[in-house]
């Protein structure tokens, strides 16, 4: 069983929305033990069964907001089956997904930055650039103290500023 999976997911040829892949590819270059990292254009149900096998998930993708490059941690609940179509997943669905099918699914926590646009295109910002490196240090210093929850890749975040 790998300790934590990370998933960057995103259209890298729509801006700043390649901030997830950006991230993810920043953490693997690390190399840090017990930890795998997945790059993906979205969230697709073959991840479920990775996840079922994982102590830990971090998901890593861009959102709309107001100022660019801005980092926030959140926790990731399980979501209603039900409510999701096959052709579109969050990171809740892939959990209850992995519950479901494989009996088992890792806490996990989704890091977001606030991108400035995603227009057609593979140039990322510079503050969203800026964030995806802070995001792959928080997540080196976390895996590395062992204390990944949400709470305190947020603290790990903000002493990356």
């Amino acid at each position: 069983m790998r300790q934590i999976l990370v998933i960057g997911y995103g259209n890298p040829l729509r801006g700043d929305d390649g901030f997830g892949g950006l991230a993810a590819s920043y953490v693997e270059e690390r190399q840090i033990p017990g930890l795998e990292v997945i790059v993906s254009h979205q969230l697709n149900p073959e991840l479920a069964a990775l996840l079922a096998e994982s102590g830990h998930a971090i998901f890593l993708d861009a959102v709309a907001g107001d100022e660019p490059g801005t980092l926030r941690a959140t926790p990731v609940e399980h979501c209603d089956l039900s409510s999701s179509g096959m052709h579109h997943f969050e990171p809740g669905n892939l959990l209850a997904l992995a519950q479901a099918i494989y009996g088992q699914a890792p806490r996990a926590t989704l890091i977001t930055a606030t991108a400035r646009s995603f227009h057609h295109g593979p140039e990322i910002c510079a503050e969203v650039r800026q964030a995806a490196a802070k995001a792959a240090e928080a997540i080196a210093s976390a895996a590395a103290s062992g204390n990944l929850d949400s709470e305190f890749l947020l603290t790990a975040l903000r002493e990356q500023r």
